[in-house]
Protein backbone atom coordinates (compact mmCIF):
# COMPACT_ATOMS: atom_id res chain seq x y z
CA UNK A 1 0.00 0.00 0.00
CA UNK A 2 2.88 2.32 0.91
CA UNK A 3 4.83 1.60 -2.18
CA UNK A 4 1.43 2.26 -4.37
CA UNK A 5 0.82 5.80 -3.22
CA UNK A 6 4.50 6.42 -3.18
CA UNK A 7 4.17 5.29 -7.27
CA UNK A 8 1.17 7.75 -7.42
CA UNK A 9 2.63 10.82 -5.56
CA UNK A 10 5.47 10.55 -7.81
CA UNK A 11 3.27 9.90 -10.91
CA UNK A 12 1.14 13.28 -10.62
CA UNK A 13 4.43 15.02 -9.21
CA UNK A 14 6.32 14.11 -12.69
CA UNK A 15 2.51 15.32 -14.16
CA UNK A 16 2.59 18.54 -13.00
CA UNK A 17 6.30 19.26 -13.84
CA UNK A 18 5.72 18.44 -17.44
CA UNK A 19 2.75 20.61 -17.37
CA UNK A 20 4.65 23.62 -16.04
CA UNK A 21 7.59 22.98 -18.60
CA UNK A 22 5.36 22.64 -21.65
CA UNK A 23 3.71 26.25 -20.50
CA UNK A 24 7.13 27.67 -20.13
CA UNK A 25 7.63 27.00 -24.41
CA UNK A 26 3.58 28.54 -25.59
CA UNK A 27 4.61 30.96 -27.64
CA UNK A 28 1.39 33.01 -28.83
CA UNK A 29 2.60 35.35 -31.11
CA UNK A 30 1.11 35.67 -34.53
CA UNK A 31 3.50 34.40 -37.43
CA UNK A 32 4.09 36.84 -40.54
CA UNK A 33 0.66 36.33 -41.90
CA UNK A 34 -0.59 37.50 -45.65
CA UNK A 35 -4.10 38.09 -46.74
CA UNK A 36 -5.53 35.76 -48.96
CA UNK A 37 -8.55 35.35 -51.72
CA UNK A 38 -9.51 32.49 -53.98
CA UNK A 39 -11.96 32.93 -56.64
CA UNK A 40 -12.80 30.29 -59.16
CA UNK A 41 -12.48 31.44 -63.01
CA UNK A 42 -12.61 27.91 -64.38
CA UNK A 43 -15.24 28.07 -66.76
CA UNK A 44 -15.74 24.08 -67.75
CA UNK A 45 -16.01 22.16 -64.50
CA UNK A 46 -17.63 21.92 -61.25
CA UNK A 47 -17.34 23.97 -57.45
CA UNK A 48 -13.81 23.25 -56.20
CA UNK A 49 -11.91 22.67 -52.74
CA UNK A 50 -8.87 24.60 -52.36
CA UNK A 51 -6.94 23.57 -49.21
CA UNK A 52 -3.50 24.47 -47.75
CA UNK A 53 -2.13 20.87 -46.83
CA UNK A 54 0.71 21.65 -45.39
CA UNK A 55 -0.99 23.29 -42.21
CA UNK A 56 -4.08 23.72 -40.56
CA UNK A 57 -3.37 26.98 -38.71
CA UNK A 58 -3.79 29.74 -40.10
CA UNK A 59 -4.51 28.60 -44.31
CA UNK A 60 -6.75 30.11 -46.85
CA UNK A 61 -9.77 27.67 -47.53
CA UNK A 62 -12.36 27.34 -50.06
CA UNK A 63 -15.16 24.42 -49.89
CA UNK A 64 -17.33 23.87 -53.13
CA UNK A 65 -16.32 27.27 -54.30
CA UNK A 66 -18.41 27.64 -57.59
CA UNK A 67 -17.29 29.25 -61.23
CA UNK A 68 -17.23 33.06 -61.22
CA UNK A 69 -17.36 33.11 -57.07
CA UNK A 70 -14.43 33.85 -54.47
CA UNK A 71 -14.11 34.14 -50.79
CA UNK A 72 -13.04 37.04 -48.63
CA UNK A 73 -9.43 37.47 -47.36
CA UNK A 74 -8.06 35.14 -44.95
CA UNK A 75 -5.36 35.45 -42.79
CA UNK A 76 -2.40 32.87 -44.38
CA UNK A 77 1.21 32.37 -42.53
CA UNK A 78 3.19 34.35 -44.99
CA UNK A 79 5.50 31.81 -46.10
CA UNK A 80 6.63 29.10 -49.13
CA UNK A 81 2.48 26.89 -48.90
CA UNK A 82 1.58 23.58 -50.44
CA UNK A 83 -1.78 23.94 -52.26
CA UNK A 84 -4.33 21.80 -53.38
CA UNK A 85 -7.14 21.63 -55.15
CA UNK A 86 -10.19 19.23 -55.74
CA UNK A 87 -13.12 18.59 -57.43
CA UNK A 88 -16.20 19.23 -55.12
CA UNK A 89 -17.85 15.71 -54.31
CA UNK A 90 -18.44 13.16 -51.36
CA UNK A 91 -17.08 10.64 -53.40
CA UNK A 92 -13.44 9.98 -52.14
CA UNK A 93 -12.73 8.31 -55.35
CA UNK A 94 -13.29 11.50 -57.11
CA UNK A 95 -11.63 13.79 -54.20
CA UNK A 96 -8.53 11.63 -54.53
CA UNK A 97 -7.85 12.69 -58.50
CA UNK A 98 -6.54 16.74 -57.21
CA UNK A 99 -6.34 19.35 -60.21
CA UNK A 100 -3.79 21.11 -59.43
CA UNK A 101 -1.06 20.92 -56.99
CA UNK A 102 1.26 23.47 -56.24
CA UNK A 103 3.76 25.80 -54.11
CA UNK A 104 3.28 29.52 -53.74
CA UNK A 105 5.34 31.61 -51.49
CA UNK A 106 3.28 34.45 -49.46
CA UNK A 107 4.81 37.67 -48.48
CA UNK A 108 4.05 39.07 -44.79
CA UNK A 109 0.92 42.32 -45.08
CA UNK A 110 0.50 41.47 -47.86
CA UNK A 111 -2.84 40.78 -49.50
CA UNK A 112 -3.35 38.51 -53.13
CA UNK A 113 -5.78 36.72 -54.67
CA UNK A 114 -5.30 33.49 -55.76
CA UNK A 115 -7.57 33.36 -59.20
CA UNK A 116 -7.96 29.63 -60.03
CA UNK A 117 -8.00 29.28 -64.46
CA UNK A 118 -7.48 27.37 -67.14
CA UNK A 119 -9.11 24.38 -68.71
CA UNK A 120 -9.82 21.61 -66.40
CA UNK A 121 -10.40 19.36 -69.31
CA UNK A 122 -7.32 20.08 -71.10
CA UNK A 123 -5.47 19.75 -67.38
CA UNK A 124 -4.05 23.32 -67.51
CA UNK A 125 -5.27 24.27 -64.31
CA UNK A 126 -3.39 27.12 -62.77
CA UNK A 127 -3.52 29.70 -60.22
CA UNK A 128 -2.67 33.48 -60.93
CA UNK A 129 -0.97 35.40 -58.44
CA UNK A 130 -2.92 38.88 -58.48
CA UNK A 131 -1.63 41.95 -55.73
CA UNK A 132 -4.59 43.61 -54.45
CA UNK A 133 -2.74 46.63 -52.94
CA UNK A 134 -5.03 49.54 -54.24
CA UNK A 135 -3.78 53.08 -53.63
CA UNK A 136 -4.99 55.61 -50.80
CA UNK A 137 -7.81 57.88 -52.51
CA UNK A 138 -9.03 61.64 -51.66
CA UNK A 139 -11.69 62.30 -49.70
CA UNK A 140 -15.17 61.47 -51.07
CA UNK A 141 -13.61 59.14 -53.30
CA UNK A 142 -13.63 54.87 -54.16
CA UNK A 143 -11.03 53.07 -56.18
CA UNK A 144 -11.95 50.81 -59.24
CA UNK A 145 -10.24 48.56 -61.48
CA UNK A 146 -10.52 45.64 -63.84
CA UNK A 147 -9.33 42.16 -64.22
CA UNK A 148 -9.54 40.19 -67.32
CA UNK A 149 -10.38 36.80 -66.89
CA UNK A 150 -11.47 36.22 -70.63
CA UNK A 151 -9.18 34.97 -73.56
CA UNK A 152 -9.44 38.33 -75.63
CA UNK A 153 -8.30 42.18 -74.65
CA UNK A 154 -10.99 43.88 -72.99
CA UNK A 155 -12.39 47.66 -72.45
CA UNK A 156 -14.29 48.95 -69.34
CA UNK A 157 -15.71 52.00 -69.23
CA UNK A 158 -17.07 52.94 -65.32
CA UNK A 159 -20.54 55.04 -65.64
CA UNK A 160 -22.94 55.92 -63.13
CA UNK A 161 -25.83 53.26 -63.54
CA UNK A 162 -25.42 50.31 -66.60
CA UNK A 163 -28.29 52.64 -69.22
CA UNK A 164 -25.53 54.81 -69.71
CA UNK A 165 -23.58 55.86 -73.32
CA UNK A 166 -20.04 54.52 -73.58
CA UNK A 167 -18.82 57.31 -76.16
CA UNK A 168 -15.81 59.27 -75.08
CA UNK A 169 -12.59 57.91 -73.75
CA UNK A 170 -12.42 54.53 -71.86
CA UNK A 171 -11.61 54.55 -68.47
CA UNK A 172 -10.12 51.38 -68.01
CA UNK A 173 -8.95 50.84 -71.94
CA UNK A 174 -7.43 47.39 -73.33
CA UNK A 175 -7.41 45.04 -70.10
CA UNK A 176 -5.03 42.00 -71.53
CA UNK A 177 -6.08 38.31 -70.69
CA UNK A 178 -4.97 37.53 -67.19
CA UNK A 179 -3.95 41.29 -66.73
CA UNK A 180 -5.30 43.81 -64.49
CA UNK A 181 -5.46 47.47 -64.89
CA UNK A 182 -4.57 50.12 -63.14
CA UNK A 183 -6.66 51.69 -59.92
CA UNK A 184 -9.02 54.45 -61.19
CA UNK A 185 -10.89 57.18 -58.74
CA UNK A 186 -14.09 58.30 -58.46
CA UNK A 187 -16.50 60.27 -56.40
CA UNK A 188 -18.44 57.94 -54.19
CA UNK A 189 -22.52 57.29 -55.39
CA UNK A 190 -23.92 55.56 -58.12
CA UNK A 191 -21.65 53.46 -60.33
CA UNK A 192 -21.41 50.43 -62.65
CA UNK A 193 -19.08 49.00 -65.46
CA UNK A 194 -19.52 47.94 -69.18
CA UNK A 195 -17.54 45.98 -70.70
CA UNK A 196 -16.41 45.22 -74.47
CA UNK A 197 -14.05 43.90 -76.26
CA UNK A 198 -10.98 45.77 -76.71
CA UNK A 199 -11.62 48.61 -79.66
CA UNK A 200 -15.21 47.35 -80.07
CA UNK A 201 -18.90 49.60 -78.74
CA UNK A 202 -20.54 46.50 -78.72
CA UNK A 203 -21.08 46.03 -74.67
CA UNK A 204 -21.02 42.17 -73.27
CA UNK A 205 -22.19 42.70 -70.22
CA UNK A 206 -22.86 45.83 -66.97
CA UNK A 207 -23.28 45.54 -63.89
CA UNK A 208 -24.18 48.37 -60.82
CA UNK A 209 -21.65 48.51 -58.00
CA UNK A 210 -22.86 47.53 -54.84
CA UNK A 211 -24.59 49.85 -52.30
CA UNK A 212 -23.63 50.92 -49.20
CA UNK A 213 -25.06 49.50 -46.41
CA UNK A 214 -26.99 52.07 -43.74
CA UNK A 215 -24.65 52.82 -41.55
CA UNK A 216 -25.19 52.14 -38.01
CA UNK A 217 -24.06 54.53 -34.80
CA UNK A 218 -21.03 53.64 -33.38
CA UNK A 219 -20.01 51.42 -36.45
CA UNK A 220 -17.71 51.99 -39.44
CA UNK A 221 -18.86 51.97 -42.77
CA UNK A 222 -19.36 49.50 -45.17
CA UNK A 223 -17.52 48.79 -48.49
CA UNK A 224 -19.93 50.37 -50.92
CA UNK A 225 -20.09 52.29 -53.88
CA UNK A 226 -21.22 55.47 -51.41
CA UNK A 227 -18.24 54.73 -48.87
CA UNK A 228 -14.96 56.93 -49.65
CA UNK A 229 -11.67 54.86 -49.35
CA UNK A 230 -13.57 51.39 -50.59
CA UNK A 231 -11.63 49.66 -53.37
CA UNK A 232 -12.85 47.27 -55.64
CA UNK A 233 -11.65 44.47 -58.10
CA UNK A 234 -14.63 44.07 -60.92
CA UNK A 235 -13.34 40.66 -62.38
CA UNK A 236 -15.25 40.00 -66.24
CA UNK A 237 -15.32 36.27 -66.72
CA UNK A 238 -16.41 34.07 -69.78
CA UNK A 239 -19.39 32.25 -70.07
CA UNK A 240 -19.73 28.68 -68.78
CA UNK A 241 -18.36 26.19 -71.25
CA UNK A 242 -21.36 24.70 -72.96
CA UNK A 243 -22.35 21.62 -71.89
CA UNK A 244 -19.55 21.09 -68.96
CA UNK A 245 -20.22 20.73 -65.26
CA UNK A 246 -19.88 24.42 -64.85
CA UNK A 247 -23.40 26.07 -64.27
CA UNK A 248 -25.56 26.22 -67.49
CA UNK A 249 -27.99 29.08 -66.56
CA UNK A 250 -28.81 31.58 -68.74
CA UNK A 251 -26.73 34.06 -66.47
CA UNK A 252 -24.14 31.96 -67.16
CA UNK A 253 -24.68 31.44 -70.83
CA UNK A 254 -23.45 35.13 -71.25
CA UNK A 255 -20.02 36.72 -70.03
CA UNK A 256 -20.26 38.03 -66.29
CA UNK A 257 -18.81 40.30 -63.90
CA UNK A 258 -18.14 40.70 -60.06
CA UNK A 259 -17.01 43.22 -57.85
CA UNK A 260 -14.94 42.17 -54.84
CA UNK A 261 -13.83 44.40 -52.40
CA UNK A 262 -10.31 44.90 -51.89
CA UNK A 263 -10.51 47.56 -49.08
CA UNK A 264 -12.81 48.34 -46.70
CA UNK A 265 -13.16 52.31 -45.50
CA UNK A 266 -11.52 52.85 -42.01
CA UNK A 267 -13.92 55.57 -40.75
Amino acid sequence: MRLSRLVLLCTGAAAFTACRSTDKIIDTALPPLAGVRLINALSDTGAVDIRMIDQVEFSAVANALPFRSGTQFQATEAKARHIRVFPTSFDQAVTQKFMLDTTITFSANVNVTLLLTGSARAKTVKFVVITDSPPAVAAGQIAVRAVNVATGAIDAYVVNAVGDPIAGATTLANVAPLGTSAYVSRPIGAAAIRVTDAGSATVNVSLAGPASPAQLAGELPAAGVSSAGTAFSVYYFPRSVAGSLAPQTALFLLPGVIWFVDRVPLS
